[in-house]
């Protein structure tokens, strides 16, 4: 049996590492709030541990969060926000699940919309969002042009063609294909910076085994190997053991087609 894509973030092993990975800059919150016709009801798609939910919680009336994992929901309610009563964690595939009878005026997702059954999914959404809806897509909480970024290119070079039997530049095109476009009639696209961020070295490697690609169940027995070879580029840009790096976010909208 094929596994399904993106399993592994089922899995305690980067669940419990996803609160290492950066948050997403103010101003996309402040974006998603002046995108939504209104702050009545949020669709979180694929909300993991309610990186978006959570904040958004304070600014929506009802907020929906969807995921297929249990462990991902759990965190979720753990962290700041995440116990709020107006946020309904939903443990299943966005795909199949039945959404709660609210009309949403927001539909949020970020990485986790590539790998959604994108024929299923939109008819569906079409059914349950108001007329003048926003569909929102967001990518990136990775370091932004750090000062290692020339190294941290040339390591992933080579690590991605030992963990996946790929070229980097084929997982990358792979993992950022917009499928999901041609259900989407998109109205604009812009970058957000965050403020600068600082995360102790060994976060910052921890966050790695966060994604899929670097999960430490990937890595196998080059675990030790790995995080050795990334701790020796960043210990130079390292002050008192933290590096200090900016996070850029892309904010896609636009409608559902149709």
């Amino acid at each position: 049996m094929t596994e399904r894509i993106g399993v592994s973030f089922e899995t305690s092993e980067v669940v419990d590492l996803y609160p290492h990975r950066p948050a997403y800059p103010d101003e996309l919150f402040e974006a998603l709030v002046r995108l939504a016709p209104a702050q009545g009801a949020l669709l979180d798609l694929g909300c993991g541990h309610g990186k978006i939910a959570r904040p958004l919680a304070r600014r929506f009336d009802h907020v929906t969060a969807i995921d297929p994992s249990a462990r991902m929901i759990a965190l979720g309610r753990s962290l700041p926000n995440g116990a709020a009563p107006n946020i309904a964690w939903i443990e299943g595939l966005a795909e199949e699940t039945a959404f709660p009878g609210e009309t949403y005026d927001l539909v949020v997702a970020a990485l986790s919309i590539h790998w959604m059954d994108h024929d299923r999914l939109f008819p569906r959404l079409k059914r349950h969002v108001r007329p003048d809806h926003i569909f929102a897509v967001i990518s990136g909480d990775q370091a932004f042009d750090p000062p290692w970024q020339k190294d941290w290119q040339a390591f992933l070079a080579r690590w991605v063609p030992k963990i996946t039997g790929e070229p980097l530049e084929k997982k990358r095109h792979r993992s950022y294909r917009d499928g999901y476009r041609r259900y989407v009639d998109v109205i604009g696209e812009r970058d957000l910076l965050s403020d600068p961020i600082s995360q102790s070295l060994d976060d910052f490697v921890k966050c790695q085994h966060s994604r899929d690609t670097f999960a430490y169940s990937k890595l196998g027995d080059r675990a030790p190997a790995f995080d050795s070879e990334l701790r020796g580029i960043l210990q130079a840009h390292a002050v008192d053991g933290a590096l200090t790096f900016r996070v850029k976010t892309t904010l896609s909208w636009g409608t559902i087609a149709g």
